[in-house]
């Protein structure tokens, strides 16, 4: 786990520093170098390999620091349906390996270019999600610790995201949206194939992402 947790503070170092502070003295758009905060709720999809397609309830939060025509895109969402089904797990022999699970949780970060400065503003990026499938565990009572490291290790995972959405500014400071996300899914990872979030939320600029002096411009 903790190479993910490294990848995913690198890419929002990277992220940050990707987002300069521009040298015009221009106005600017009232929704831009804002920390917009919001909670989310909506519908995830992922695979089984017995059940198939599994759609469920997700709640979560997101994080976006606006910029000229770009921002910084970071996302929690969880599920909480429990799930048992019999996986290939890498590293080990066979493939009648029983393993439950609590939920899938993503953890995403990107960037996000935001279009249009009208009240409906699409937007549309991408970047890296940590997926972990919650308590993940094998079946089998007091299992081996090479089936449970195995198991451990095949439950969590780092893989390409695309989101795309948009949302409706409501006044200066707060905004709804909606936004649908999808993640392909690595050969290690216990879920195969892809994963998939359509999700609505409110956000709230709580303060500034800088300090610029300069004068805002109502729509």
């Amino acid at each position: 786990m903790s190479r993910y947790r490294m990848l995913l503070s690198t890419i929002v170092l990277t992220a940050v520093f990707a987002v300069p502070a521009s040298a015009q003295r221009q106005r600017l758009q009232e929704w831009q170098n804002r920390w917009y905060w919001g909670i989310k709720g909506g519908l995830m999809t992922y695979q089984l390999p017995t059940y198939g397609n599994i759609v469920t309830g997700e709640i979560g939060a997101d994080w976006l620091i606006t910029h000229r025509r770009a921002a910084l895109y970071i996302s929690y969402a969880r599920s909480f349906q429990a799930e048992q089904d019999t996986f290939a797990v890498a590293g080990l022999a066979g493939t009648n390996n029983e393993v439950a699970f609590d939920g899938l949780q993503k953890i995403s970060v990107g960037m996000a270019a935001i279009i249009g400065n009208s009240r409906l503003q699409p937007y549309i990026g991408g970047g890296f999600a940590l997926h972990i499938l919650a308590n993940a565990r094998s079946t089998i009572p007091n299992a081996p610790v090479q089936i449970s490291d195995a198991i451990d290790d095949a439950s969590s995972g780092a893989f390409l995201f695309l989101v795309g959405g948009a949302q409706y500014r409501m006044g200066e400071k707060s905004a709804v949206y909606a936004s649908w996300q999808y993640s392909p899914l690595g050969r290690s990872y216990l879920l195969q194939g892809g994963t998939s979030s359509l999700e609505a939320g409110f956000r709230y600029a709580f303060l500034n992402a800088k300090d610029s002096g300069r004068d805002v411009r109502s729509n």
